[in-house]
């Protein structure tokens, strides 16, 4: 006779780590939760792309599987949230690629999810990071490609929320010329904050600008794109380095709460490496015009690159003239100037290279995964000081 006690009511919600149903046949690339944490999506090496439900806030459920890619799926990130259901991927097949889901089709039919925009990658290369930011309805799309390119794009239709046709706003090698065969491990990572932080605000930074960092080996930029003529611009603020740790991943910290930025690295030696970001200011900006309104860019006005010769979204246009090897733009370093400093060298116990970043929403805690598959979470005490406070490890 069973002792076990009878129950009344839903099981008691299981804790730690569960094993999702149907899991990828090969190694998992890149995981995406939703804002309200209710959906994941795993892209992995078989080229499929595999969407979960929390069921019940007790498991994960599948809910649709399908081949995303003709190669292995690098990426993914849910998009424009305040617009419904909207992720991006990019692959290994040189395409990057918008799904939106079809609530007409059913679940597990391999149709649920439907690719709305789909574009390759210029210059015959592929994109090795993207981010997305979205401002209300505006929303903003970083792309960087294996050779270097970084390009900036908005959908042609800002009132429209399809998603369907994107256009090309600046282009830029942030890092020079790297030809076929070099490995320069780029990343980029977009400043998820409403505007910029406060003190770059004071110092005359444009409360429109976009923030995003750039990292290739063992070097970081950060640029600023700035509204001019309707069109935004990239323009280089500050060059840092750490030492000579290779970099994996880059994140930039979200959340408004400092005056100043946070850059975290993921370095092939077995550390994450913060750096904190100032922009230095004698007063409270009050009297000093935005950098934005006061830039005046160099030679005749520049042509829109909508016009692509074959994407009609325009993310080509304009690349058949551009040089990889043309003087880099008027720097902003004597506008708005900034300061770095490694402010934390956070180990993982086995030296083991880190792969992964990434910030919680509250910006002051960071998680980091390496070759052993465990993760790591770290917190930022009062002080500045990072301390890790959980390790985790599947079963």
């Amino acid at each position: 006779m069973s002792n076990k006690k009878p129950t009344n009511g839903p099981e008691p919600v299981k804790h730690g780590f569960q094993n999702f149903e149907f899991a990828a046949a090969d190694i998992v690339l890149a995981v995406s939760f939703n804002t309200a944490g209710n959906r994941a999506i795993l892209c992995s090496a078989d080229h499929k792309i595999r969407v979960y439900n929390i069921d019940g806030n007790t498991a994960w459920t599948l809910a649709d599987v399908w081949r995303g890619h003709d190669a292995e799926v690098l990426d993914v990130q849910w998009i424009a949230p305040s617009l419904g259901p909207f992720f991006a991927t990019i692959g290994g097949d040189n395409k990057f690629k918008i799904w939106r889901e079809e609530p007409s089709q059913l679940y597990k039919s391999g149709r649920r999810f439907r690719c709305i925009y789909s574009q390759s990658a210029p210059n015959h290369g592929s994109y090795v990071s993207f981010g997305t930011k979205t401002i209300y309805h505006n929303i903003f799309l970083a792309t960087l490609t294996h050779d270097g390119l970084l390009s900036l794009l908005q959908p042609e239709d800002s009132e429209s929320e399809s998603l369907t046709s994107w256009s090309q706003k600046d282009s830029i090698y942030p890092f020079g010329s790297h030809p076929r065969g070099t490995e320069a491990r780029f990343r980029l990572s977009i400043q998820q904050s409403e505007g910029p932080a406060s003190n770059a605000l004071f110092a005359g930074i444009d409360a429109n600008a976009l923030s995003l960092a750039v990292s290739a080996m063992s070097s970081i930029k950060i640029y600023r794109a700035f509204r001019q003529s309707g069109n935004y611009q990239f323009y280089e603020m500050h060059d840092m380095h750490t030492d000579t740790a290779l970099i994996n991943d880059i994140a930039w910290a979200p959340g408004c709460l400092r005056p100043y930025d946070v850059i975290a690295t993921a370095c092939d030696d077995g550390t994450v490496r913060v750096f904190r970001v100032d922009t230095p200011h004698d007063s409270d900006g009050s009297s000093r015009a935005p950098v934005a309104k006061s830039l005046q860019p160099p030679g005749p006005p520049r042509k829109s690159s909508i016009a692509a010769r074959n994407a009609p979204s325009g993310i080509g246009a304009g690349l058949a003239g551009m040089s990889r090897t043309s003087a880099p733009r008027r720097d902003m370093v004597n506008e708005v100037k900034h300061e770095s400093r490694q402010v934390a060298i956070l180990e993982h116990e086995d030296k083991q290279p880190v792969w992964k970043l990434k910030w919680f929403h509250d910006g002051s805690t960071l998680a980091s995964t390496g070759d052993n598959g465990k993760v790591y979470m770290w917190r930022e005490n009062i002080g500045g000081y990072f301390v890790e406070f959980a390790e985790t490890e599947p079963a």
